[in-house]
């Protein structure tokens, strides 16, 4: 059972809270030393504490929010490469490439697990500072509400492994940002800030930092007014509105192209970072592939 903590519910475990107070739920990512980057099995937990916040009748708006210096990271490109069957062999040799259906599932359930937050039952509050990149911008993509800091750090930097525009929910990018700023997103993959994240419509308002909590709590409170029947009636309706513009269909199309954007062949004279790891290491070749990409000056 939850322990109760001055008048708050928490569930808790290494890398994902859940905290109940009153109306208000509150998903908290919990790696702060790897600024919230998730591994495939915490991303299941993630979707297993909102499945609970749904459930639970005296919740009514749910807060995603990250500990330590950010919100989340994107995933652990470590452990992604473990659950893709990437990883070296003990002696140093070259992994046997994992077959298409094991890779189908494995993506399938990342799939579904994006479709979770878009699906809410309940509205939910992407909380944004730091770094917000992979499925840390994903996530902000997909939820009902988001307010960032104005310092907070977005980009699909994800999309240089070789994705190109090639991602889990094409529908819902197209109609947030417009078909040509959708595409400079992800084939660029520049960074931009809170301020900028607010004119391009991925969040509602960018704040100061020292304000951010203050502000989403307000309105998390606000949204509290609402009577339960009418939140949940309100979300299926815009669920329903989606739908009708594909934004259901595109998981199902985002989990197949995965599985293919993730098992290219790179040529001689292009930048290869699973080639690239071995050789320099993880973090160095998140360098090199920034480098890559940079601008000619």
């Amino acid at each position: 059972m939850p322990q109760r903590i001055q008048n708050k519910e928490t569930t808790l475990n290494s890398t994902v809270i859940l905290e109940k107070d009153g109306p208000v739920a509150r998903l908290i990512l919990n790696r702060p030393e790897k600024h919230n980057a998730l591994r495939f099995d915490e991303m299941d937990d993630l979707v297993a504490a909102l499945r609970d916040a749904e459930y639970d009748d005296d919740i009514k708006v749910i807060i995603l929010k990250g500990n330590g210096p950010s919100f989340c990271a994107g995933h652990d490109y470590n452990d992604a490469v473990k659950s893709y069957g990437l990883e070296l062999t003990p002696d140093g040799g070259k992994p046997r490439r994992p077959n298409q259906r094991t890779r189908l599932q494995r993506d399938r359930r990342l799939g579904m697990s994006y479709m979770a937050f878009q699906n809410s039952a309940k509205p939910v509050i992407a909380q944004v500072h730091g770094h917000c990149t992979g499925v840390g911008i994903y996530l902000v993509e997909l939820v009902d509400l988001a307010i960032a800091a104005d310092d907070a750090c977005f980009s699909h930097a994800e999309q240089r492994f070789g994705l190109a525009g090639n991602t889990w929910h094409m529908n819902s990018q197209i109609l947030m940002y417009g078909a040509k700023v959708a595409r400079e997103l992800m084939l660029l993959g520049e960074r931009f800030n809170g301020s900028e994240a607010c004119r391009l419509g991925l969040v509602n308002r960018a704040v100061p930092l020292a304000e951010l909590e203050t502000t989403v709590e307000n309105w998390a409170g606000r949204i509290a007014k609402h009577p339960r029947d009418a939140l949940v009636t309100g979300k299926a309706m815009h669920q329903m509105a989606l739908e009708s513009l594909g934004c259901a269909a595109q998981f199902t199309r985002g989990f197949v192209g995965h599985t293919l954007g993730t098992n290219l062949r790179f040529e001689s004279d292009e930048f290869n970072f699973l080639r690239e790891r071995r050789e320099s290491g993880t973090t160095a070749t998140f360098k090199l592939r920034d480098m890559n990409h940079r601008d000619a000056d």
